[in-house]
């Protein structure tokens, strides 16, 4: 039988491709489905890759990553079935979803819901409800170690649909090798994170004396490339390493002050957090990450006041202590959990420093105290999910 090729174009989100499916695993083991599909393959509009297509546009107009924003868990209707899908939207193109579970019956999807803390409204509740009580569970046990999904990645290939691939950092078109090959995809990922705004080439240092913040570098961390879909290759912690000094030499001067919100290594010894830190400009005030092993000059916490503004500034933004009610910045959650931890909230007045929150480089007390004020004076609540790059237009906000 020949091989059926796909009707549409794909988005490969690569920095997010392990994230997805562990997500998806914990989910899957979660409410207890197998077989569960991580959404690898994300199909794309034909006006996304028209371009593409039809060679019509010149190289230039073609952006060099296109953003997802990906989103759930919720239940779709399929035929007399129903499925669990996550919520991708690429670009400014309107959410699609993507079933993660394979479909199963009214009634099986609707204990499930309930069983697991899933939001029910209406008959959907009423029956679900009931068919609890028959089966004498009333409790439920929601998400267990399964949270609701949000996500901000980008995609960097396009699969179309005679089956080439496009990469977009490179702007251009791949072999068959080329595709497969590790030191094409190392070219790509330094391509994007030069577009994304993620790599700095030169300085670019600020007149007047700052203060700048940041936190979970997670230096030599292997492990964190993946689990924080960061834009570098499975493993390569040198690459990380010197891109995340780099910037933060290209954004700090050494007479800045930085406030540092925690886990500046994983488990490093002293002599390797030692020469990590020697390589870095600016006076630092360290605070206290769960993963810092190697330093004996870190605080718990630290209150910044500038103006008429006081920060409370903590690696878990659990640990600020009861009754605190004013602005928080903090590390810890890294991109993990944008929807109660984003760079901005309004509403719970928190400040994400994280750096795969902040572009991996620190962030300027001042730029954090002008989108404060601007979204007080406007009476926003919406968050900012992740920080706005100045060179890469279309960011989420």
């Amino acid at each position: 039988m020949p091989e059926q090729t796909p009707q549409h174009a794909t988005a490969r989100p690569l920095f997010a491709e392990w994230k997805l499916a562990d997500a998806v695993r914990e989910f899957g083991e979660t409410i207890r489905i197998a077989d569960t599909i991580p959404p690898i393959e994300i199909p794309l509009p034909a006006s996304v890759t028209a371009p593409l297509t039809e060679d019509t546009a010149p190289p230039g107009d073609i952006p060099p990553y296109l953003p997802l924003l990906i989103s759930g868990y919720h239940r779709v209707r399929r035929g007399r079935n129903f499925s669990f899908a996550l919520s991708v939207a690429a670009g400014d193109h309107p959410p699609a979803d993507l079933p993660v579970a394979p479909p199963a019956g009214y009634l099986t999807t609707l204990h499930r819901m309930h069983r697991h803390g899933f939001p029910l409204t209406g008959w959907d509740a009423a029956i679900a409800s009931a068919l609890a009580a028959l089966s004498r569970r009333t409790s439920t046990q929601k998400y267990h170690r399964c949270r609701p999904l949000l996500l901000a990645t980008d995609a960097t290939r396009i699969t179309l649909p005679e089956g080439s691939i496009y990469d977009l950092p490179l702007g251009r078109h791949l072999t068959a090798d080329e595709a497969a090959s590790r030191e094409v995809l190392r070219e790509s990922h330094a391509a994007y994170r030069v577009a994304r705004g993620y790599e700095g080439t030169a300085p670019v240092h600020r007149e007047e004396q700052e203060t700048f913040l940041t936190a979970d570098l997670h230096l030599g961390h292997r492990e964190a490339i993946s689990y924080y879909c960061r834009p570098f290759l499975s493993g390569d912690t040198d690459t990380m390493d010197r891109i995340l000094t780099e910037n933060w030499n290209h954004t700090v001067r050494p007479d800045d002050s930085v406030i540092f919100a925690g886990d500046f290594t994983y488990k490093a010894d002293c002599d390797a957090t030692d020469a990590y830190r020697s390589a870095l400009n600016g006076t630092v005030t360290w605070i206290e990450g769960n993963h810092d092993t190697g330093m004996d000059d870190t605080h718990f916490s630290h209150s910044l006041t500038t103006e008429d503004r006081t920060f409370l500034v903590i690696h878990n933004p659990k640990h600020v202590p009861a009754g605190y009610r004013g602005w928080v910045i903090h590390g810890h959650t890294h991109n993990a959990r944008l929807g109660d931890y984003p760079f901005i909230s309004f509403t719970q007045k928190t400040v994400n420093v994280s750096t795969d929150v902040t572009g991996y480089r620190p962030v300027p007390l001042t730029e954090v105290l002008a989108l404060i004020r601007d979204g007080e004076r406007t009476g926003r609540t919406a968050p900012i999910l992740t920080r706005p790059m100045p060179s890469a237009p279309g960011d989420r906000v």
